[in-house]
């Protein structure tokens, strides 16, 4: 973030999102940048990954090797990982404006972002989660500190694809945005932010998502393991938090 002037946030290199459309059973659709809905279990169901044949079928072929797609039994939510920083300048509009057609075909009318952004003027308190909402009033009740609308998102492709949400007023979106750390060698940030999206997920759907801390810590090595760590150097803008 820069100071003074209005705050800049920088996500992690991937974004999820929840949705839910007018008829038929609800469908929550997540944007993460945090591994954290890999572990949600929505009712108690752990996610199923969509085959990326089907994948195909919503989105271009050549975007949609950038997006991975998981959903819940009997299809009563969805999650959407966009692997932001590996796509090219070119790409970022074309992918944001395909998913916003993809939901629009899905009929989806809410929308939740789970995201890990860089944060350092945001004050410690709570779980250091911060809610934010578009296109509608802010969610009652919602037991999360509010974030500042002087933040920017500095990520290219998310602040695209908010700024389309916004022209198309459409559709409902809630933002839970974890305050962000280094992670240093131990990953210690990541862990954090996973553990803090994790409860702040169970807060706001009152206990119909819930991630497993201790699979967490079992699991969460592993899948960082695997993921390849995309080099900044040329981009200050994809400054990763989380890896």
């Amino acid at each position: 973030m820069t100071s003074p002037g209005p705050a800049s946030v920088r996500p992690c290199p991937q974004t999820c999102a929840s949705c839910s459309s007018r008829c038929g059973p609800p469908t929550h659709i997540a944007f993460s940048v945090v591994d954290v809905l890999h572990f949600a279990k929505f009712d108690g169901a752990q996610t199923l990954p969509m085959p990326q044949a089907a994948v195909e079928t919503l989105l271009p072929a050549e975007l949609s090797s950038f997006v991975q797609i998981c959903q819940w039994p009997s299809n009563q939510a969805v999650s959407i990982a966009v692997n932001t920083a590996e796509l090219q300048p070119t790409q970022r509009w074309e992918l944001a404006d395909a998913l916003m057609s993809a939901l629009s075909q899905a009929d989806v009318q809410e929308l939740t972002i789970v995201a890990a952004l860089h944060l350092p003027y945001a004050k410690d308190g709570g779980l250091n989660v911060f809610y934010s909402g578009l296109n509608g009033h802010a969610q009652e009740e919602v037991k999360l500190a509010l974030a500042d609308p002087a933040w920017e998102v500095k990520d290219p492709w998310l602040s695209a694809f908010l700024q389309l949400i916004k022209v198309e007023q459409w559709p409902r979106t809630h933002l839970l945005l974890a305050k962000g750390y280094k992670p240093g060698r131990d990953l210690s940030g990541t862990y954090e932010a996973v553990d803090a999206l994790g409860r702040a997920l169970q807060l706001f759907t009152k206990d119909k998502v819930t991630v497993d801390a201790q699979q967490v810590q079992r699991e969460l090595p592993r899948r960082l393991a695997k993921v390849k760590i995309a080099s900044t150097a040329s981009d200050d803008h994809l400054t990763l938090l989380y890896h």
